[in-house]
């Protein structure tokens, strides 16, 4: 667990092409199958450090496995200014962020703003509020990602990671909802 974020459950990679990606995830390391999430991801509100934005084409596609208790997330870029977008324009691919569980949203919140470590975006879903705190200025591309998650977000991932379970390498890649 991360002291100052909470327990760390994810790893994220950021790539400018989900199949690759996704083919060599489940044919050559074994780890499937791929939940694929509906786009344009249903926000109800969105802060790029910390100024209001109503340009939620951040996503062109989101992915999610498991192995064992890790959940492995893919991520392409949509349109709009977003840290994956940032990553992908200064030549980067590949792990991007890790994942965190909310101990307490609020207090974390306040504490990394108070430690001076930037918010690069924040935002609510129906399933969840989440913020991308701007931890990679010593090492980038290490950016952690604060979830507060909602009970439907956990049953869904209880869901995928079910899947994992026994998983035959068929059907890599699955749509959500």
């Amino acid at each position: 667990m991360s002291r100052l974020f909470g327990p760390i459950f994810q790893m994220a990679y950021v790539v400018p092409e989900l199949e690759p990606f996704l083919d060599h995830m489940s044919r050559v390391v074994g780890v499937g199958p791929f939940f694929l999430f509906p786009t344009p991801l249903p926000f109800e509100w969105l802060k790029r450090h910390d100024e209001a934005t109503t340009a939620y084409d951040i996503l062109s596609h989101a992915a999610l496995a498991y192995s064992g208790d890790t959940m492995i997330e893919v991520i392409v870029p949509g349109s709009d200014p977003s840290p994956y977008r940032d990553f992908l324009d200064a030549g980067r691919s590949g792990l991007h962020h890790l994942g965190s569980w909310a101990v307490d949203y609020d207090a974390q919140m306040a504490a990394a703003r108070g430690a001076g470590i930037r918010v690069a975006i924040e935002g609510k879903l129906p399933l969840s509020r989440f913020a991308y705190l701007e931890t990679d200025e010593a090492w980038p591309g290490t950016m952690v990602e604060i979830i507060e998650p909602q009970p439907a977000m956990l049953e869904m991932f209880a869901m995928i990671k079910q899947a994992a379970v026994g998983w035959d390498g068929s059907e890599p890649l699955r749509t959500l909802g």
